[in-house]
Order: C-alpha cells, then sequence, then structure tokens
C-alpha cells in the first residue's frame, strides 16, 4: 500500500517532469500491467512447475507476482540498456572532457590569478583520492581490497570528469549516473568474480564499491553545477568548494543516519521503502555472480529499449515505467496531467493561427504560462521534499514502536477508505492547479 505523503509526492514529480515524461512512464507501465502480465498469466495458467526465476508455479500467482518475479527482470533489461546508450551517445563529450581535463594539469601558473579564477591546491585533490583508496581498502564494511579500491578510485576520477563536463555543458538533469554506475558495477563484479571474490562477500563488496564511484559521481555533477552558477555571478571557486568539503563531510553523516533510520523503521528495498534503483544494481550484481540472472527476460527489455532508441522515444522514461509498480507511475501520470491543464489554461488563444507564431501572444502569453509552471513546480517541490521530512518523522516513531495511526484507530471507516483516499487524491490535484493558475494580486 502506498502512503497518502508518497501519492502526494508522485504528483509532484510528475508536475515537475512534465507531461511528456510522466505518460511515457504510465505508458510502460500499461505494457507491463496490460499487456506482459495478462500474456505470462494466459501461457503460464496450465504450468504445474514454477518457471525460472519463480519459485511458485504462475498459475498461483497474482498481478504483483508476476511483476516481481518477471516484469522487474524485464523493467531492468530495459533501464540498463537506456543507461548504457545514454552512456554511448555522451562518448563524444566524454573523451573531449577526459582530454581536456587531463591537458588542463599539466599547465603551470605563470601569472597571477585572479580572484575569479582561484581554485583549491590540486594536492587536496591528490590527498583525497589517496584517502579514499585506503578507506575503500581498509575500512571493514567496504573491504575492497588492493584491486578493488584501485578500480573504485579509477572509475570515481574518469567518471567524475564525465560527471562534471555533462552537468557543465547540459545541465545536472541529463547526467547519466546510472548508466556509469552499472558500467562500474559490470566491471568490478566480472573483475572479484574473476578473482575468486564470489558469493555474499563478492556481492557486497561490489555493491560498496559501486556505491563508492556512484557518490562520486553525484557529486561531481553537484560541484559543476554549483561552480557554473559561481562563475555565472562572479564569486570566488575556492570558497564554493571549501564550503562543499565541509557541506558533504557533514551532510554524510545525517544521510548515513538516514538511511540506517529508514531501514531499520521500514526495511529498503520493501514496500514502504522500493528503492528501485538500488534493487536494480543488487539484481545485477547477483546475476553476474551466481550464473543465474534470467537473461530471456533481461534481453526482452533489450529488445524493448532498442526499439524505443529506434523509434525515438525517450528509453528510460518507458523503461522505468516498466520496472515501476503502475500505483507510483499512475500517480506520476496524474501530476503530469495536471501540468498539461495549467499550460492549456495558461495559454491564450490567437484567432486564425498558433499562438506560438503570434509575437504578440509569445511576448505576453508564454510568460504567463512559464510564471504559473514555475509556481506549480514550486508547490510540487515542496510536496517531494515533505514527503521526505514526513517519511523521516514517520520513520522515527516507528523505529521506537511508537504507533502514530491516530485517524485509523478514531475513524477506521474513513481513514481506511480508498474513496477516502481518492478524494483528497483530487481535491490536491485541484490545489495544485489552481494555485498555478491563480493571478498575483501583489501587483
Amino acid at each position: 500500500m502506498i502512503g497518502v505523503n508518497t501519492v502526494a509526492s508522485l504528483m509532484g514529480v510528475g508536475f515537475i517532469v512534465g507531461t511528456k515524461t510522466s505518460v511515457l512512464m504510465f505508458g510502460g507501465s500499461v505494457v507491463a500491467w496490460l499487456a506482459l502480465i495478462p500474456l505470462i498469466k494466459f501461457f503460464g495458467a496450465g504450468m504445474t512447475e514454477p518457471l525460472f526465476p519463480s519459485k511458485v508455479p504462475i498459475a498461483e500467482m497474482g498481478a504483483f507476482d508476476v511483476w516481481s518475479n518477471y516484469i522487474r527482470y524485464i523493467g531492468a533489461g530495459a533501464v540498463a540498456t537506456g543507461g548504457f546508450i545514454s552512456l554511448i551517445r555522451s562518448l563524444p563529450t566524454i573523451i573531449n572532457s577526459f582530454k581536456q581535463a587531463i591537458g588542463g594539469m599539466g599547465k603551470g601558473e605563470t601569472e597571477s590569478v585572479k580572484r575569479m579564477d582561484l581554485e583549491s591546491p590540486l594536492t587536496w585533490v591528490i590527498a583525497a583520492a589517496v584517502l579514499g583508496f585506503l578507506l575503500t581498502w581498509f575500512v571493514p564494511i567496504i573491504g575492497g581490497g588492493f584491486v578493488g579500491s584501485l578500480l573504485a578510485v579509477l572509475f570515481s576520477f574518469f567518471f567524475a570528469v564525465v560527471s562534471g563536463r555533462m552537468v557543465g555543458l547540459v545541465g545536472a538533469s541529463n547526467n547519466p549516473v546510472s548508466g556509469m554506475t552499472i558500467a562500474t558495477l559490470l566491471i568490478v563484479t566480472t573483475v572479484l568474480k574473476l578473482m575468486g571474490n564470489t558469493g555474499d562477500l563478492g556481492i557486497k563488496t561490489a555493491l560498496m564499491i559501486g556505491g563508492v564511484v556512484c557518490v562520486a559521481i553525484a557529486v561531481a555533477g553537484g560541484t559543476a553545477q554549483s561552480l557554473k552558477t559561481t562563475f555565472i555571478i562572479g564569486g570566488t571557486p575556492r570558497k564554493v568548494q571549501l564550503g562543499m568539503f565541509a557541506a558533504l563531510s557533514l551532510a554524510s553523516i545525517a544521510a548515513a543516519g538516514t538511511l540506517i533510520l529508514l531501514n531499520s523503521a521500514y526495511g529498503i528495498g520493501d514496500v514502504a521503502v522500493p528503492a528501485p534503483q538500488a534493487t536494480l544494481m543488487k539484481m545485477i550484481v547477483e546475476g553476474i555472480m551466481t550464473a543465474q540472472l534470467p537473461w530471456t527476460l533481461v534481453f526482452i527489455g533489450v529488445a524493448l529499449a532498442v526499439f524505443c532508441f529506434m523509434a525515438k522515444i525517450p528509453i528510460l522514461a518507458v523503461a522505468l515505467g516498466i520496472y515501476l509498480p503502475i500505483g507510483l507511475t499512475a500517480a506520476i501520470f496524474a501530476g503530469g496531467i495536471v501540468r498539461d491543464l495549467v499550460e492549456r489554461k495558461m495559454q491564450p488563444a490567437a484567432k486564425g493561427k498558433d499562438a506560438k507564431d503570434d509575437k504578440a501572444v509569445e511576448k505576453g502569453g508564454n510568460v504567463a504560462v512559464d510564471k504559473a509552471v514555475e509556481k506549480g513546480i514550486l508547490l510540487a517541490s515542496g510536496l517531494v521534499a515533505g514527503d521526505a521530512l514526513i517519511g523521516i518523522v514517520i520513520g522515527i516513531f516507528a523505529a521506537i514502536g511508537t504507533d502514530i495511526a491516530f485517524g485509523l484507530k478514531l475513524f477506521p471507516v474513513i481513514a481506511g477508505s480508498n474513496l477516502t483516499a481518492f478524494g483528497m487524491f483530487l481535491l490536491l490535484a485541484i490545489w495544485i492547479f489552481i494555485y498555478s493558475t491563480r493571478k498575483d494580486r501583489s501587483k
């Protein structure tokens, strides 16, 4: 069951990503839940033995069981392929970025540096890399070993360059973090297996090394975004970098504490905290280590991703729709519908011609649409952040064993009714629409 706060957050996500992306995600879920699952149930209804990877006959499964045992692997194949295609399409930028980074390292300072060009010393970066190498090697919970730690540093260096360059050119939303992390996991897991580091220990080690590289990729992208903004406003890069060093040191403690809290309260990977990307990484690593990945299902996902690529359809949106439960993508789709209604409401009609072709309308009307969308995105972002904060608060009560479901106890019929939940969901959509399209009375 999906919490009300999560549904509100997902509607906010749908408004933020836009109508097209939300429709594609829901379309992927429609393919999975209204086509693939019925087909699997139909052809497997007469089977008396379980079909790998499930341990239960298909005839005894419900829709969610079929999705969990079969469709997720199709979605995993599609998501992984989408990540790789995104990575391959970025290769020219990757190679160019790497060449520029390597070339810039050998240039010494021959004249005084301006304030806007002041950077943290390169020795700090080297010292941080050495420290990361040693921690990945010797910290017991990671246990990367010499080879694993070396791979972590090498992949972090290479993909950090890629991430920083990609964000600097096209923005954080186009940073292929998942694709680069999957590529890291595939190579690291294969190397560990060849070295004899298999079983649960090998799986844990591969995931921890992949986690180190993933964090490096994400931090590099965030740093590039911050430094790009610093350059635009005329700031000093060194001060921003020092601030990020301090902020990341504190944020890592807070993030680790939050993850431990959520895991103890709900269990990461459970229905309450599904963590789809983490589950995908785990499936890939386990499949390589145990050689028991259902490759037929994975290749079906690969074929779907290739079809989307050939049809010029955004791959990752459809792939995520296949991979995620339809209950999640339906809420995202609803948010996309609200955004479309807001844009239609604020787009003035141009008689006899397209509104976008009318210069007068373009100057006035499209500005109104942009302002309405910005207001809606601000509200939607608040819903997403609010869901995260409320989830932590609920997790604290759950961890200490305190039941705060007062409404369900006092009004079980109303609070537990699907009709009540639908009504609140509808009211939320109306509120977002009214708030976004309301005129600013301050003027």
